[in-house]
């Protein structure tokens, strides 16, 4: 016998007792006795003893009795209760193994017989212990990897969401399958005010759809940061995930640019279904259906970006869900898109409410307690004041800075207009002088204003009165995108000058383009008109800028930014 047990035995016969013990003792096993049920009970401790065999008949307690009361002291250890009986009768004997028993053993005993039921639970035992060991090696496992997942969900949240999230414009819906699902929403102020925002749609569920959120996160989070537009940001999401990502995954995904200087969105979707745009001018919402392929399916060479612009009042609204939505199943197994979503696609829905309402049709068709697919839904209160106090929120604390003298240029000619966007690059010089980046909102808004009118007016010679509505706004950017691709020739120069003494900065921006110029006499500088889709830019950068200077006949304009250096509390 490879291995001793220690076993408690109680008869209170004292020749089979003493029988028993001897049979066992030669087997090499250490025999502990006991006279009656309550004296094993007494006796038995489950952390030494591995067997016990009890005498069915016995005064004070009998062996059934006993069992009950050894195995509630046993708890979750397994310590296996052989019955040792003189009797035949087939219910007594069904007795002992339906309270516990494994085995039983004749009286008068045969050492044979002993001999084979000891291996037998000895390989018992042996088995037990097994898995006793297996599953605390899986107990422990499962607290490290729970634990690893909770680190790794807290890293996951923190890349994968801003602070934006809790914009009083944004309404979401976020449920997974798993702990970590392939469903991310993003949403991030813009320098100039505004706001970029993306929900995607990862294939698969878990953590392995979950990973390629994180490089998508930190492109969109750093790239709006910096100024980058959306036509640029989308391309290098694209390209990343198409080279980390395989084959078999990629992510459909809505990227929303919320424009509050001139009232307007653009929208790229790629392979989620049609996101809705509610407008008080209009009984059922406009759709945005799907131009372009999801992330990470095409070449960065043959990727390209189909976006949908729209201007908006304040109070409109905006509404992208993801495929867990679209194709939800209801209680009779028919899909949302189908059966559920009907009546906000015809605008029986209030838009103030869709979100809300969208929650109880979730739940009213069971699809909460048992999601078949990730659930994502935003839904965006459109307002010309969003993002805009975003700098007062994140601006660091600063003390005096040391004065900063330099000057800068920058030329771009017909292919550099075409293909650069020169804004993030200037913006990250600026930046870099001691205390003007705590302005950094206001000077990219100044930036976009001066490069977007020498740009669009100047070079491309565009007119803005075609944004007078919504059809000659999507007008005005198409002939904008058809222009800026034929540019063959014409310039914009930006001029950069920063000056200072002991407690004032002056932030010099000239900007020049090789356009005709214009009747600068006659812009109105008012802004009252919050409903007027064009012409105020001029009027946002007299506000801002200390000073706005035309010369050239209109075809160049320098504005002057001053900014004090202070302690900020």
């Amino acid at each position: 016998m490879e291995q001793v047990l220690t076993i408690l035995i109680a008869d209170d016969n004292p020749s089979d007792r003493i029988l028993l013990k001897a049979i066992l003792s030669q087997l090499g096993h250490k025999v502990i006795v006991a006279i009656d049920g309550q004296d094993a009970i007494d006796k038995f401790d489950p952390k030494a003893i591995q067997l016990v065999c009890l005498d069915i008949k016995m005064p004070l307690k009998n062996g059934w009795e006993a069992a009950l009361e050894i195995q509630q002291i046993a708890g979750d250890l397994f310590v296996p209760i052989v019955f040792l009986s003189g009797v035949s009768d087939p219910i007594a004997l069904s007795k002992c193994l339906r309270i516990g028993g494994i085995d039983f053993i004749s009286k008068p005993y045969n050492p044979a017989l002993i001999t084979a039921k000891l291996n037998a639970i000895v390989k018992l035992l042996v088995m037990q212990k097994t898995l006793e060991e297996q599953r605390d090696a899986m107990s422990l496992y499962n607290e490290q990897l729970l634990h690893d997942q909770e680190v790794a969900k807290v890293v996951y949240e923190n890349i994968t969401h801003s602070n934006c999230l809790e914009d009083p414009a944004l309404a979401t819906i976020h449920y997974g399958t798993q702990t970590f699902n392939g469903d991310v929403i993003l949403a991030a102020y813009k320098p100039n005010g505004g706001m970029h925002l993306l929900l995607g749609d990862f294939t698969g569920h878990g953590l392995s759809a979950a990973i390629g959120a994180l490089p998508l996160a930190d492109i969109f989070f750093d790239w709006t940061k910096k100024g980058f537009l959306m036509r640029q940001i989308i391309p290098e999401i694209n390209a990343r995930l198409k080279s980390i990502l395989p084959a078999n995954m990629f992510c459909s995904a809505v990227f929303i640019d919320v424009k509050v200087n001139n009232n307007s969105i653009e929208v790229w979707n790629g392979g989620l279904p049609d996101l809705l745009f509610f407008s008080g001018s209009s009984r059922q919402p406009i759709r945005f259906s799907s131009k372009n392929l999801p992330l990470g399916v095409l070449s960065p060479e043959a990727f390209e970006c189909q976006i949908d612009p729209m201007t908006f009042v304040p109070g409109d609204r905006l509404m992208a869900f993801s495929d867990g939505v679209y194709e939800a199943l209801d209680l009779s197994g028919e899909m949302f898109c189908h059966s559920v979503l009907n009546p906000l696609y015809q605008g029986e829905i209030e838009a103030d409410r869709a979100t809300d309402w969208l929650i109880e049709q979730l739940r009213n068709e069971g699809v909460l307690e048992n999601p078949h697919d990730d659930i994502s839904c935003l839904n965006i209160r459109l307002d010309t004041n969003i993002g805009i106090d975003s700098l007062e929120r994140d601006a660091p604390k600063r003390h005096h800075e040391t004065p900063a003298n330099f000057s800068f240029e920058y030329v771009l000619y017909a292919d550099s207009l075409r293909n650069t966007d020169p804004l993030p690059y200037v913006l990250q010089i600026l930046t870099t002088v001691p205390g003007l980046s705590s302005f950094s909102s206001q000077i990219f808004m100044i930036l976009s204003e001066l490069y977007s009118n020498a740009l669009e007016h100047g070079v491309l010679q565009l007119n803005s009165v075609k944004k007078s509505s919504s059809e000659g706004f999507s007008q005005y950017y198409a002939e904008r995108e058809q222009r800026l691709s034929d540019l063959v020739e014409g310039y914009v120069k930006i001029s950069v000058r920063v000056t200072s003494d002991n407690n004032q900065r002056v932030l010099v921006l000239y900007v020049e383009d090789s356009g005709s110029g214009f009747d600068y006499q006659k812009v109105n500088y008012d802004m009252s008109n919050a409903e007027l889709l064009y012409n105020r830019g001029l009027a946002l950068l007299d506000q801002l800028c200390s000073k706005l200077e035309f010369s050239k006949g209109g075809s160049a304009v320098t504005a002057h930014y001053h900014w004090q250096v202070g302690l900020i509390n």
